[in-house]
């Protein structure tokens, strides 16, 4: 008896919507038009995220979940980081008048 071939297996294709979009980008998307804060902010503050997650962050939490989480927080008003991504300025560098 021959053996049975498995049929191949489809590739996943990078786009996971159907716009082309992942889910990451549409949930930023989805979360500037709520918030009124712009799709790039919320992108630079999700890169961040994923940085911190990386330099210090909890292994008991996934790396997105921990982006998205600071991305909630920066939307509530949370000045603990990202400050200089606000408008209205924040902490930048602090300059002596002679």
């Amino acid at each position: 008896m021959a053996a049975k071939k498995k049929p191949a297996k489809k590739r996943a294709s990078k786009k996971s919507s159907a716009k082309g979009r992942s889910s990451v980008e549409s949930t930023l998307r989805a979360k500037a038009a709520q918030s009124g804060i712009s799709y790039s902010t919320l992108k630079k503050v999700h890169t961040r995220g994923r940085a911190a997650y990386l330099s210090s962050g909890s292994r008991n939490v996934p790396m997105e979940a921990w982006a998205m989480g600071r991305v909630k927080s920066f939307i509530r008003g949370s000045r603990k980081h990202d400050t200089d991504l606000r408008k209205g300025g924040g902490s930048g560098k602090k300059t002596k008048k002679a």
